[in-house]
């Protein structure tokens, strides 16, 4: 079993993992209820809103997310909004982190074509595949002021990680893993000076913990 630990950025809130619709009823109600009166949304669109918390909740639990969160925050006097997710899934890459960051970057570079790029860093934690680009979602007539479906163009960065194997890993035959990091925003211009310096900084304090479960640790 692995433990995920990095530095959470202040700008970011935790989107709770694996709820059911109450829970994200409050959830949502309790985030509009810190907002301003200008942004405050009515009772039709709060429940659409704790419906698609739901759905996120819940896929995000089916992934093996370890952490998501979301921002909205002024930068630079304009409102700014921010997601971010990581995730833990089982990879058998090998024994090579090198060889696995450079070949899932090749392979996930070729899938998304033309507009993104990336390069292999050398991070604390081992080899990081990093990649940005540009990605377009169509979101719910709930979250568009004229009731109409609308297309959003988001500025993107993921990150893959292969996580070490540690020794006793190996003897107990478990898969290997990766780390997935994942951002987004819509504020395409507040990428470079406001969550590009974020970024980095979760990477850089990204640490990988091999922690014995409960019911190995009584046998």
């Amino acid at each position: 079993m692995i433990r995920v630990d990095f530095s959470v950025p202040f700008q970011f809130e935790a989107i709770p993992i694996g709820i059911d619709f109450t829970t994200a009823w409050a959830e949502v109600n309790a985030r509009n209820a810190r907002l301003s009166r200008t942004m405050e949304q009515d009772q039709l669109s709060l429940t659409e809103m704790a419906r698609s918390l739901q759905q996120v909740s819940c896929l995000l639990d089916q992934t093996g997310a370890v952490y998501a969160a979301n921002c909205l925050h002024s930068f630079q006097g304009e409102l700014s909004l921010g997601s971010l997710a990581v995730v833990v899934v089982d990879f058998p890459y090998g024994n090579d982190t090198r060889s696995a960051a450079q070949g899932t970057l090749r392979a996930i570079l070729a899938s998304r074509g033309a507009g993104w790029a990336g390069t292999v860093f050398e991070t604390p934690c081992g080899q990081a595949a990093v990649f940005t680009g540009g990605q377009s979602y169509e979101l719910p007539p709930a979250f568009s002021k004229t009731g109409e479906p609308i297309q959003v163009l988001t500025t993107q960065l993921h990150a893959v990680i292969p996580i070490p194997s540690s020794r006793s890993a190996n003897d107990r035959g478990d898969s290997g893993r990766m780390c997935l990091i994942a951002f987004s925003t819509p504020n395409h211009g507040h990428w470079e000076k406001c969550y590009a310096p974020i970024m980095a900084s979760v990477l850089r304090s990204l640490q990988f913990t091999e922690v014995t479960p409960a019911r190995d640790r009584d046998q």
